[in-house]
């Protein structure tokens, strides 16, 4: 079962990531968070963060999305951004659906996804802060998702835990934050479909298995895809450690 989301004031999908069984022990508790983004959780929502103890923030946005909505993060030690690929709006535009938005993160954007990968594990020359860090996108479910996704996997949490934190965003995302983003999409001029309505936020369980099918079909694993494009032993021992304990 996904963590729950924690009542953290302007944000909807806010988890931790800690608890999961994992290989030799399980994610640590209250070391790294996923998020939708943080541009409006003011005074409040600051004050919850440092308790948290986050001391580092990865934003994975494209930067018209950094600069329509910044993070309201003053205070944290460390603010990152590390963009994945271009926002929902592009994408929006090229008229997919989360089916195969999903997969063309895996498959077309392992790059910076093993970038951000980096990001989280650290290493001999990442100066990171002391502290928890949490990453975010949008909505916290696509390029989040995907992070998440292959941070858990590699250190060996069960496909099937990975997938239900994967699917808990829609019903988190579902209500006010939902419709507050279709509408900019109608400020647009553009008809809702179920397909637009689908890619801003749905997480059907069906999209993340079919892009870890994709890549265990031409990889093998996940952690020979990440591998393929990259990473070294070394590096995924670090990202265990970080992750596990």
């Amino acid at each position: 079962m996904a963590n729950a989301p924690l009542p953290i004031a302007g944000t909807w999908n806010l988890r931790d990531l800690g608890g999961y069984r994992a290989d030799g022990g399980s994610i640590r508790p209250g070391a790294f968070y996923r998020s939708d983004a943080l541009a409006r959780i003011g005074e409040p929502g600051r004050a919850q963060l440092a308790e948290l103890g986050i001391a580092r923030v990865i934003d994975l946005r494209d930067d018209s999305e950094r600069a329509f909505a910044p993070d309201d993060v003053d205070g944290v030690t460390e603010l990152l951004a590390h963009p994945i690929f271009p926002s929902a709006g592009a994408h929006v535009a090229r008229r997919l659906d989360v089916f195969s938005l999903t997969e063309i993160i895996y498959l077309e954007h392992a790059d910076t996804l093993i970038e951000a990968l980096r990001l989280l594990g650290g290493g001999a020359g990442d100066l990171r802060p002391a502290g928890a860090t949490l990453f975010h996108c949008t909505a916290g479910k696509d390029r989040t998702g995907a992070v998440a996704a292959l941070a858990l996997l590699a250190a060996g949490v069960d496909r099937d835990d990975v997938v239900d934190d994967y699917v808990a965003s829609e019903a988190n995302l579902r209500g006010a934050w939902l419709e507050a983003h279709l509408e900019l999409v109608r400020q647009r001029g553009l008809e809702i479909t179920p397909e637009i309505r689908g890619l801003i936020g749905s997480t059907p369980a069906r999209a993340i298995e079919n892009a870890l099918d994709a890549v265990e079909t031409r990889f093998g694993s996940v952690r020979d895809y990440l591998r393929a494009h990259g990473m070294t032993d070394a590096e995924l021992a670090t990202l265990h450690a970080a992750f596990v304990a």
